[in-house]
C-alpha cells in the first residue's frame, strides 16, 4: 500500500508550490469586487472573468507542448513570474483593454503552472502510487480555496486592494522559491504543438476526457449556480463551501489508496452516476440541513473522479508526454465548466433554476451511459 514514504521530494515540491500558486489564483475570485469600485459594468466583469478560462482553455495545446520541449521547471518558473508580475500590476492599472490582457496573461501562467506541476508530481510516483499520490496532489488545491478568498476578502475590508495584490502575488513568490529546489527531466526540442492532438488519439484519452468533461459540467453548474438558486430560497451557500473543502480534502487523502486500480473506469463511472443523481436532487433543497447533507454527498461522489481518471491517464505512459496529458486533462475540465455554464445559464434563465439542474444531471447521466455501453462494446 503506498505511504507517505514512497513519495520523494520533487513531488512533495511540487504539490506545495501547486497549493501556493492555486492561493494566488483563487485571491481572484475577488477581482469583480475591485472591478465594480472601479465602476466597470457587469458585462464588463463577466467578459474579464471569462477571458481567464477561455485563455485557458485555447492556449493549453501550445502551453503543455512548450512543458515538455523546454522542460517542466523551467516553464513552471516562467509561468509564476507571470502571476507574480500580472497581478501586481492591477495596483496601478484601471484600463478595461489592459486588464483583459493581465487576465490573457494569467489564463496563459495558469495553463502553463498547472500542467507543469502536475506532471513533475506524476513523473516523481511510480505507477502502483500515482493513484493516492495524485489524489493527494488534487487535495491541496482544495486548501487553497480557505486561504485565498478566505482572507483575502478581510484584507480588502481591512486594508484595502493594494495590499490585496501584494497577499496575491506573495504565494507565487513563495511557489517560485519551492520550484527552483524540483529535479527536472530531460525535455524533448524536437515536439511540436500538433503532436498535442496526436497524443489523444495515440493513447485513447477519448473515453477519460469525455468522463472529465461530463464531471465538469456538473461541477460547473453547481458552483456557478448554486449560491443564486439558495438566495431565492432565503438560505446561504457558506456552510456548502465548508463541507466541500472538508469531504473534498479527506477523500482524497484517505480513501483513493483504498480504492482497487481493477475495473477502476467501471468505478469511476458509478460515482459520476450517484454524482448526477444528487444534482438531479438540488430542487428539493428547502432548509440548511438539505444544504448540508447536500454538501457531503456532491463533495463525496466528485472527489475521487478527476485524480482517479488521471492516474488512468497517466500510468504506464513516457513522462515525456506527462505535461501535454496532464494539458489535455485539464482543458477537458476547463471546456466541461466553462462550455456548460454558458449553455446551461440560458437554461436557467428561460426554464429556472429547477430545470436547469435536472438538465444537468440528465446529460451527465447519459454520458455515462454511452461510456458504460461503449466500454462493453470493446469485450464483445
Amino acid at each position: 500500500m503506498t505511504t507517505l514514504k514512497n513519495l520523494n521530494k520533487n513531488f512533495f515540491y511540487a504539490t506545495f508550490a501547486n497549493c501556493l500558486f492555486f492561493v494566488n489564483f483563487s485571491c481572484f475570485f475577488l477581482l469583480p469586487l475591485f472591478l465594480d469600485d472601479n465602476d466597470f459594468t457587469k458585462s464588463q466583469i463577466g467578459m474579464i472573468m471569462s477571458t481567464f478560462g477561455f485563455s485557458s482553455i485555447l492556449l493549453t495545446p501550445y502551453t503543455s507542448t512548450l512543458i515538455d520541449k523546454y522542460g517542466k521547471r523551467l516553464l513552471s518558473l516562467i509561468a509564476l513570474f507571470l502571476m507574480i508580475l500580472s497581478s501586481l500590476l492591477f495596483i496601478f492599472i484601471s484600463q478595461l483593454e489592459i486588464i483583459l490582457i493581465l487576465r490573457v496573461i494569467q489564463g496563459a501562467a495558469f495553463s502553463i503552472f498547472f500542467n507543469a506541476s502536475s506532471a513533475i508530481a506524476s513523473n516523481s510516483l511510480e505507477d502502483k502510487d500515482k493513484q493516492y499520490g495524485l489524489s493527494l496532489f488534487s487535495s491541496f488545491t482544495i486548501v487553497s480555496y480557505f486561504l485565498g478568498p478566505f482572507f483575502a476578502e478581510k484584507i480588502i475590508l481591512i486594508l484595502g486592494y493594494t495590499e490585496f495584490f501584494i497577499y496575491a502575488a506573495t504565494f507565487s513568490c513563495i511557489s517560485f522559491s519551492l520550484m527552483l529546489f524540483v529535479m527536472d527531466e530531460e525535455s524533448d526540442s524536437e515536439i511540436e504543438a500538433s503532436s498535442f492532438f496526436l497524443i489523444i488519439k495515440e493513447n485513447k484519452l477519448f473515453k477519460i476526457l469525455f468522463a472529465n468533461f461530463l464531471l465538469a459540467s456538473g461541477f460547473g453548474v453547481v458552483m456557478n449556480f448554486l449560491s443564486l438558486f439558495l438566495k431565492e430560497r432565503s438560505l446561504s451557500i457558506g456552510l456548502f463551501f465548508v463541507g466541500y473543502s472538508i469531504v473534498v480534502s479527506l477523500s482524497r487523502i484517505l480513501l483513493s489508496k483504498k480504492i482497487s486500480s481493477k475495473n477502476i473506469f467501471y468505478k469511476i463511472l458509478i460515482m459520476l452516476s450517484f454524482f448526477s443523481i444528487t444534482i438531479f436532487l438540488v430542487p428539493e433543497i428547502n432548509n440548511i440541513f438539505h444544504v448540508i447533507i447536500f454538501s457531503v454527498v456532491f463533495s463525496f461522489t466528485y472527489s475521487l473522479v478527476y485524480p482517479l481518471l488521471s492516474s488512468i491517464a497517466l500510468t504506464g505512459t513516457s513522462k515525456s508526454l506527462s505535461g501535454r496529458i496532464f494539458g489535455a486533462i485539464n482543458s477537458s475540465f476547463s471546456i466541461g465548466v466553462n462550455v456548460m455554464t454558458f449553455f446551461f445559464g440560458f437554461i436557467a434563465e428561460i426554464y429556472g433554476f429547477n430545470i436547469m439542474f435536472k438538465s444537468s444531471a440528465i446529460i451527465i447521466f447519459l454520458g455515462v451511459f454511452l461510456l458504460y455501453f461503449g466500454e462493453r462494446g470493446k469485450f464483445k
